[in-house]
């Protein structure tokens, strides 16, 4: 008894206290925006509405829109260092889009997109690396693909079903991508955010996102 319990101690301990990314807890019902969060349309967009709202108890927050395209971001106070640990979050899509596909330049559209953005690699940087874990539409699950602006972005479908109604987790290790997409030591993460586009196809979208979290392992 007292081996296995200092084996679970042990295994409890590698994971440490998730950090909360998200910040819904202390958002009042119809809120557009958690604390800290800001939105930025692309450019010649308008951005798609953002909400918070209350699922069965749970905080969420909705982003919906028809050919519309933003970025919704929160900068980081304490960037996340490059130590072994996985970017989580539950998602789900109540009004899918039809007609995506991440491998047309045409239907490159998302319901819903998480991003991670990398401190740049020096002052000249005018993009700095970001990795866009995307759902996206008729490719492959798993596809990926540098973005059709910039080399610097970077496009990883999760491999969640587009059209996901339920509430899907997802589970992925940015600074692993980071090493193995750019082949090089990964740099802070300063940002993270969500994206909504439409605009390419004009369809209508919903997500929601419920969570959104940090772990490190020791």
């Amino acid at each position: 008894m007292q081996l296995w319990s200092s084996i679970l101690a042990a295994a409890l301990a590698m994971h440490l206290n998730p950090v909360d990314l998200l910040g819904l807890g202390d958002v009042r019902d119809g809120a557009t925006l958690p604390n800290g969060w800001s939105v930025q349309a692309v450019r010649g967009e308008r951005a798609p509405a953002s909400m918070v709202a209350n699922r069965d108890g749970i905080p969420v927050m909705q982003i919906s829109g028809m050919g519309r395209a933003a970025w919704f971001v929160n900068k980081l106070e304490n960037a996340i260092k490059p130590t072994p640990g996985a970017l989580e979050w539950s998602w789900r899509v109540p009004v899918a889009p039809s007609g995506l596909d991440l491998r047309d330049m045409k239907r490159d559209d998302s319901a819903l997109r998480v991003f991670v953005v990398f401190a740049p690699t020096s002052f000249l940087d005018r993009t700095p690396r970001t990795l866009f874990y995307s759902l996206g539409g008729a490719e492959p699950d798993n596809f990926e693909r540098p973005s059709f602006q910039s080399r610097d972005l970077y496009v990883i479908r999760t491999g969640a079903a587009a059209d996901a109604k339920d509430w899907v987790s997802v589970s992925m290790k940015p600074f692993e991508d980071y090493q193995r997409i750019w082949s090089g030591k990964p740099r802070n993460i300063v940002a993270v955010g969500l994206m909504q586009d439409t605009d390419q196809t004009g369809m209508n979208a919903v997500a929601e996102i419920r969570k959104l979290t940090w772990s490190s392992v020791q």
